[in-house]
């Protein structure tokens, strides 16, 4: 499908993003117009972002979908899937470390608009609703992440694959955007542990599992 490469021309889309929440569309026209702001196309297992990236952008992703995980020696965790209106490269901006934290990779053919930090900072400057939302979202992922770091804390197996579920449920329903073999990873287990887990926290009465969706009891989801 053909697209444009002119950033104005996704004020509308830009817009449902968090960076634009409570902006006129003809102010993010403006916004979009920044120097250095640009609308990139990437191939399906392309890599946007990896550690010895020195770009310092915030994306957001236009169309298509993109794979979040983390490299190491002994191998690579998934973290996320990023979908339409999600954003990555946060971590890149506004320090002076040279190695970006997690590899970014489009998981189909995807569209990303590209906000240099340059061009981030001026739209700070021009608009401070910008600045505000920018900040609400940085509060947002500590929040997220200070949730995520529970799961390190000593626990039984059964209560950190639950804490896992839990942390990322929405309206207590959550979605696994990774197989059973990609999730055992994510949590250091083996498959039949996780699968062990599961059975155990299905039985307790504490979620409820159909395929890979998993419901939270009501209790459990207050």
């Amino acid at each position: 499908m053909s697209r444009s490469l002119q950033p104005k021309a996704y004020a509308s889309l830009a817009g449902k993003t968090f960076l634009f929440a409570g902006i006129p569309e003809d102010e993010i026209l403006s916004l979009l117009g920044i120097a250095g702001v640009r609308v990139a196309h990437f191939e399906k297992d392309q890599v946007i972002f990896d550690r010895t990236d020195t770009e310092r952008a915030l994306g957001i992703i236009l169309y298509g979908a993109c794979v979040v995980t983390k490299e190491s020696e002994n191998g690579r965790m998934p973290m996320s899937v990023l979908k339409q209106t999600d954003l990555f490269g946060a971590a890149a901006l506004f320090h002076d470390e040279e190695a970006y934290v997690a590899r970014v990779m489009a998981q189909e053919s995807t569209w990303a608009l590209l906000i240099p930090e340059e061009a981030l900072r001026s739209m700070m400057q021009r608009d401070f609703r910008v600045t505000e939302n920018y900040l609400r979202y940085l509060t947002a992922r500590i929040r997220f992440l200070s949730g995520r770091l529970d799961g390190f804390l000593p626990q039984s197996v059964e209560e950190r694959v639950f804490n896992h579920i839990k942390t990322r449920a929405e309206d207590g329903l959550y979605e696994s955007e990774w197989s059973v073999s990609q999730l055992a990873d994510a949590l250091r287990i083996s498959r039949t542990t996780l699968y062990r887990a599961m059975d155990k926290l299905v039985s307790d009465g504490k979620i409820e599992r159909h395929g890979r969706a998993f419901r939270l009891s009501k209790g459990e989801n207050e």
